[in-house]
């Protein structure tokens, strides 16, 4: 009996320090190895990824008698490369030798194994035939159905364990829920409860939340949060630099990033995606490279999103040649990759390019989606091929990627048909839809009849617009200049005086300057900087020095849009 204890003691210690090897040959020379030490042999190996050779232990360790226990099984189950057709032994196995008392553990293990393989009705019979049920239980049916897409389920499984009140949430849990919550007024219901309970300071929280406020458009929220945060990882400054980019703040996402990398930390791929993709938006071809050059230097993996993310930026801004280089570099291309090949293709009308990349995706192997489309419609747009656009989108609609149409496909057809002057096309098209035109279509319409001046389809835009959303500013702002194309001055200020009893106001714009490195945003007839007076003063001094250079300035429209 002393050496067995001896023996298992000393499988454990090798199975423990990873010398899987030495723990076989110690097992080996037993006479009678219990479940102990076969136990720890199997979860070394299953930890090592020798998943084949744990499987083998444990068929040794039933033929030679040795019952299985929760630990055994439950590190076979959790083995990621565990078969579904395992599963099921092992699942028949614990019905038949535990019965109604198997251990939670090993019941998680299950739910695992099955949502990871897609059965997910077996998962739930797990877990709702488990008379004991913890926080571990929990979060994994919860993780399952945010694997599977499904939130609102994932946040009814929160509310009920809260209802219960047998099981207090803890970190992980609220990590889970935050993921999947998609209301601005329960995630700060959810922020309000980790605070109660503590949890809120936890990091896995802390980032739970900054991804949370980031998808809700919650800016300064998301700052407040971050600058909160004591010690932030690689997740904190990711989070908060990708909701920058997703929020339109591609400035500040492009100066997280560069304070973060100055803290002596290495961004990631998805940071640099971000990043990259600001730059795209923002158009700094310069800063782009830089950031190329630091994602090489710093030895970044360089995954698929990050060579979409530089294919983009290189093409948007004006560099085709260099996407096509990136494109043909990567290792590994997905339907985003070649989508942001075509795009590229179609910003500099190369129609012709364009199309050779659709033909080039789709015998490779790749399956077109909604963006692929559209920028092949794009690129015709363009380049003017109206006729060779409308065809494309006759034939998508007929074949096989008629389900793949959406409003934006329909809506480019109809920017194309409005800017060659064929309303009644356009119109006929509208009427074509499958589905409601909304607000994207109507607007559409409405910004070519601002550019040839069409006055009556123009109203027709305009009354679906305002019937659609009332509070757009673009309608009003497209009618009204339509009107003052035509002289008609009274009716412009019609519209304006609509837009005003509306309380509609026109969104400020915005441009961007880079200086030294260095991006600056701008907001029209903004005064929050602290130099704003110097500014305007400068502003005012270029004005002056264009007007004596006799610079032709085009007003035809300045009061009217200095007074909307």
């Amino acid at each position: 009996a002393g050496d067995a204890w001896v023996g298992s003691c000393l499988v454990e210690l090798y199975a423990r320090c990873g010398s899987t090897r030495a723990a076989e040959a110690v097992l080996a020379r037993m006479e009678s190895p219990d479940v102990v030490a076969y136990t720890s042999l199997v979860s070394a190996l299953c930890r090592g990824g020798e998943f084949g050779m744990a499987v083998e232990a444990l068929g040794k360790m039933v033929v030679r008698g040795v019952e299985p226990n929760e630990h055994t099984v439950t590190s076979i189950l959790a083995a990621a490369c565990c078969p579904l057709v395992l599963g099921l032994q092992i699942h028949g196995y614990m019905i038949k030798a535990m019965g109604s008392s198997q251990s939670v553990y090993a019941s998680s293990a299950l739910i695992d194994l099955y949502s990871r393989n897609g059965e997910l009705d077996m998962a739930k019979t797990v877990f709702d035939n488990l008379q004991c049920k913890n926080v571990v239980t929990w979060c994994t049916m919860m993780q399952l159905h945010i694997r599977d897409r499904r939130p609102e389920d994932t946040l009814q499984l929160f509310d009920e364990m809260i209802s219960e009140g047998l099981v207090d949430p803890n970190e992980f849990a609220f990590s889970i829920v935050l993921g999947a919550c998609e209301s601005i007024a329960l995630g700060s219901q959810l922020h309000s409860s980790a605070v109660k309970r503590g949890l809120a300071s936890d990091l896995r929280v802390s980032n739970a939340l900054l991804s949370m406020y980031g998808r809700s458009g919650l800016v300064q929220e998301l700052e407040t949060m971050f600058r909160g945060i004591e010690d932030p990882d690689i997740v904190s400054w990711t989070a908060a630099i990708s909701a920058y980019f997703q929020n339109g703040h591609g400035e500040k996402a492009i100066a997280l990033l560069s304070q973060m990398h100055s803290q002596g930390l290495t961004p990631n791929d998805y940071a640099f995606s971000s990043v990259l993709s600001s730059c795209a938006d923002l158009a700094l071809l310069d800063q782009g490279r830089q950031f190329h050059c630091l994602a090489l230097k710093l030895g970044c993996d360089m995954k698929t999103c990050t060579g979409n993310a530089l294919i983009n930026m290189y093409s948007k801004c004006g560099q085709i040649m260099p996407a096509r280089l990136m494109f043909n570099v990567m290792d590994h291309r997905d339907v985003t990759s070649w989508n942001s090949l075509i795009h590229g293709y179609a910003q500099h009308g190369e129609v012709d390019r364009a199309l050779k990349a659709f033909s080039e995706m789709c015998s490779n192997g790749g399956e077109p989606n909604e963006s692929t489309l559209l920028g092949i419609l794009a690129a015709c747009n363009h380049a003017g091929l109206v006729d060779e656009g409308v065809a494309f989108f006759r034939s998508a609609m007929a074949g096989r990627y008629g389900a793949f149409l959406t409003p934006s496909h329909y809506a480019c057809v109809v920017d194309m048909l409005g800017r060659s002057g064929r309303f009644d096309d356009a119109l006929c098209l509208i009427e074509e839809m499958p589905f409601e035109p909304g607000v994207l279509v109507w607007k559409t319409l409405l910004a070519s009849c601002r550019l040839h001046g069409n006055l009556e389809t123009g109203r027709l835009a305009a009354e679906k617009l305002v019937e659609l959303s009332d509070q757009d500013s673009a309608s009003y702002v497209l009618m009204s200049g339509i009107h003052a194309m035509h002289g008609e001055w009274r009716d412009a200020d019609m519209v304006r005086q609509g837009m005003d009893e509306a309380g509609v106001r026109k969104e400020a714009g915005r441009s961007w300057v880079e200086v030294r490195n260095e991006v600056h945003a701008f907001v029209a007839q903004d005064a929050s900087h602290p130099d704003s007076s110097s500014i305007y003063r400068m502003l005012w001094e270029l004005s002056d020095a264009m007007r004596d250079t006799a610079y032709d300035e085009d007003v035809e429209l300045l009061d009217v849009h200095m007074q909307i």
